[in-house]
């Protein structure tokens, strides 16, 4: 091992501790937990503190300061506590915690991935965490901080040879038969700043601050809108014009600021991004503070979605992500999506989502995607409720208010427009290659979804349809995946059937492994 892992003999398990330089990751660790779990339970504190509280810079540094001697000493302890072993049974023993003592058993088998990321704080070090993913659930994540990079190089290859071990033998007989070719992609950080643009990190960015918005007007009231009130004063000659693009510029000022903070964000997430495929295994490299090496077998990916909002039209680029098992149930998708182990390409255009989704799926091909869409039924149903309805409902408010009936009318067009740009999206699309079956479903209004998978990697499939569509002969489909669900509104009852019966038929005759 090396001079980072010092052994002790208490019992009979080989047991280990990590570096001392552990403990700043301990820190970091839970400052980051401290933000996402704790920190928004305390704003409405911190808001009568910025408002009522008196002599704010002293409380202010008493209380920092006895937050930061806390984590510390709880930091050091949990280090004191932390212990590991690599059991003769292929497990993973991990022993943990100082209120709450923990131990967590992990057995190699059930290991989807193991990772590598190097912080900045242990760069001069050499150090760096080595993480193991279970089955795509995050809760059964075990990382092992402050270890050499040599050892978690070892650890990757001593828990994949031991599944390598374990696989069928069609398995490996189909990895060993796999072409070798390393394929790369990488993204320049120019890119990933339109990621920022087209996330909604900004959103999210607003909301942080929506707590704090009042006190953050009356700052800018009386630092810069003053001051900005008075040059358009002077310049246009009008009070009330002043005042009105004093505020505008206010509003402008505040969006600014969370696409600054938006773009930022995906440059530390993303920074240097690099993708690499080769052996049927993907290798993401990417971030700023900390270099994560993220690593997934081709047959862990669920299925792959596609997707483009607003402004990822504007730019002509595109997101895709790599799903794999999550939680299951209703919620899958979003559990899929929250997964730490999903792989994320977060902006490519469409040479290269092509390009990518070909390394996985050979035929491939967005252009020539020939899409079977939902039964015009959908767009009557669409337009009566989405459109219609609301547009009688401000008609009804125009006239009682006595405003210009004309609001009705431009409501029913723009209604009708996105219901009718809603209901082209809808398609799917079944294609066969060498023996395996995929479906491609695709939804949408202004932007574009798509969603590609295997057919036998279904969980279930399950059709839906009201009296008025059984009269029609039609029905509405849902797939239910380990990484979420494909919905297919309004087609014709046959082929509803049919996609039913031939997906339970391929996940029930197949015996590939798809997890």
């Amino acid at each position: 091992m090396s001079n980072t892992l010092n052994e002790t003999q208490s019992s009979p398990l080989q047991w280990q501790k990590v570096s001392p330089w552990a403990v700043l990751y301990f820190v970091v660790h839970f400052c980051v937990r401290f933000v996402k779990d704790g920190l928004l339970n305390l704003l409405p504190m911190l808001v009568v503190f910025v408002t009522q509280v008196e002599n704010k810079v002293f409380w202010a540094q008493a209380a920092g300061g006895a937050a930061l001697v806390s984590l510390l000493v709880y930091s050091i302890l949990y280090y004191l506590n932390f212990k590991f072993c690599i059991s003769d049974d292929h497990e993973i023993l991990l022993n943990k915690g100082v209120f709450k003592k923990e131990r967590l058993t992990l057995k190699f088998a059930r290991v989807q991935n193991v990772n590598i990321a190097e912080p900045f704080y242990f760069t001069p070090v050499n150090l760096v965490n080595c993480i193991f993913d279970a089955a795509g659930s995050v809760s059964q994540e075990a990382v092992l901080p402050g270890v050499t990079k040599d050892y978690a190089q070892q650890m990757r290859k001593q828990i994949f040879a031991f599944k390598a071990q374990h696989q069928t033998e069609d398995e490996h007989t189909e990895h060993s038969e796999a072409h070798t070719t390393e394929n790369s992609l990488r993204i320049s950080n120019k890119e990933i700043a339109k990621f920022g643009l087209m996330s909604n990190m900004a959103i999210l960015a607003i909301a942080a601050i929506a707590p704090f918005i009042n006190v953050l007007v009356d700052f800018l009231e009386q630092q810069i809108i003053t001051k900005v009130e008075g040059f358009y004063q002077q310049e246009l000659g009008l009070l009330a014009s002043a005042a009105t693009f004093a505020m505008i510029t206010l509003i402008a000022l505040l969006v600014l600021i969370a696409v600054l903070l938006s773009v930022g964000m995906s440059l530390i997430r993303f920074y240097n991004f690099e993708l690499y495929f080769k052996g049927q295994k993907f290798k993401r490299i990417a971030g700023l503070l900390e270099r994560h090496q993220l690593s997934m077998s081709m047959d862990k990916v669920q299925s792959i979605v596609i997707k483009q909002n607003l402004m990822g039209r504007l730019l002509k680029r595109f997101t895709v992500e790599c799903l794999q098992a999550s939680s299951g149930g209703i919620a899958a998708g979003v559990a899929a999506k929250k997964n730490k182990q999903t792989l994320m390409l977060p902006v490519l255009n469409s040479e290269q989502v092509d390009s990518v989704c070909q390394w996985i799926y050979p035929w491939f091909n967005s252009k020539k995607l020939q899409f079977n869409g939902a039964e015009r039924a959908l767009l009557y149903k669409n337009l009566s409720f989405y459109a219609l309805l609301p547009s009688i409902a401000v008609f009804g408010v125009c006239y009682l208010g006595q405003f210009n009936s004309w609001l009705s009318l431009g409501a029913l067009l723009v209604l009708s427009g996105l219901v009718t740009l809603s209901y082209q999206r809808y398609g799917y699309y079944l294609h066969e290659d060498n023996g395996r079956f995929y479906l491609v479903v695709r939804k949408g209004m202004i932007g574009v979804h798509y969603r590609v998978f295997e057919l036998y990697k279904a969980q279930s499939a399950r059709s839906i349809s009201t009296y008025l569509m059984r009269r029609a002969g039609l029905k509405s489909l849902y797939i239910q995946l380990a990484s979420g669900f494909a919905f297919i509104p309004y087609i014709k009852q046959q082929d509803a059937d049919y996609i039913i019966d031939f997906t339970l038929y391929q996940a029930e005759s197949t015996k590939r492994s798809w997890m």
